[in-house]
């Protein structure tokens, strides 16, 4: 008798275990549970480099473009990276990826050139908002008497004091990020974060902004500009499952016989 149960037993099994078998939904909460830590960890270390660039690098850093502002150094170098933050980048990546959509019908090209817009007037709406919020005063003015104010709105609106973040480098985050993810694979597409890295160099050398304010505007616009990605993705896998899922149009009714022939009889 425990023969006849031991030959029932599969091969390469041991007697009285079985293979556990996880369910998609388990798997699905162990996947979401790395993730969410795996982005509270990077939230972690980019609050650390914040605090740690504001007390040990900030002040260096103004110093040293107050020292070459008005060189030709300054002028050259940190007037270069300028337009990167601006909306000729922008228009540039729209016009190429809309062409590139109607030359080799990629309809991807055609929805993130709808989509550059839309992270255009996030990042650069959004930073205003946070610098207004914020009011850190700018690094030019870092040696210069401070004016005084009849309330702290009116500071808060005045230009000299909206210093974090920068918007040019969360502007160039938010365009680099949105291209990165279009091209989805390659190591080339790395290169696309120089864009906002040398947007942020010339910012900190004209004394416009802090390290601290470029590192924060260029996490804030990959962040929205993934958060809008991510929203358009699902947006454009939705439309053909409402599509599959419509009703089936009501078929026509059938036309009525015709008559009969009078017979001639």
């Amino acid at each position: 008798m425990d023969r006849v149960q031991g030959a029932a037993e599969p091969q390469g099994e041991l007697p009285g275990l079985r293979p556990q078998v996880i369910a998609p939904e388990a798997c699905r909460c162990v996947s979401a549970r790395a993730i969410a830590v795996r982005w509270t960890l990077v939230g972690v270390a980019l609050v650390a480099a914040e605090v740690l660039l504001m007390r040990c690098v900030d002040r260096a850093a103004a110093e040293w473009g107050l020292r070459l502002y008005g060189t030709d150094l300054s002028d050259y170098l940190g007037g270069a990276g300028v337009p990167l933050g601006g909306p000729l980048p922008y228009v540039a990546a729209i016009a190429l990826l809309l062409w590139a959509a109607r030359r080799y019908a990629w309809p991807r090209g055609r929805r993130f050139a709808l989509l550059l817009p839309l992270v255009f007037a996030a990042t650069g709406l959004g930073s205003f908002a946070v610098k207004i919020a914020v009011g850190r005063q700018r690094p030019f003015m870092l040696h210069e008497p401070q004016p005084t104010f009849a309330s702290a709105w009116e500071r808060r609106l005045d230009r000299r004091f909206q210093s974090f973040p920068s918007s040019d480098v969360m502007v160039a985050a938010g365009l680099a990020m949105t291209l990165f993810l279009l091209l989805e694979s390659g190591p080339a597409r790395y290169a696309l974060f120089a864009i906002p890295a040398y947007s942020a160099f010339g910012r900190v050398l004209i004394a416009r902004h802090y390290p601290s304010d470029c590192l924060a505007a260029a996490a804030l616009g990959m962040v929205v500009a993934w958060l809008l990605w991510r929203w358009q993705e699902r947006r454009a896998a939705a439309a053909p499952a409402a599509h599959t899922d419509a009703p089936d149009p009501p078929a026509a009714d059938p036309a009525p016989p015709a008559p009969a022939p009078d017979d001639p009889r």
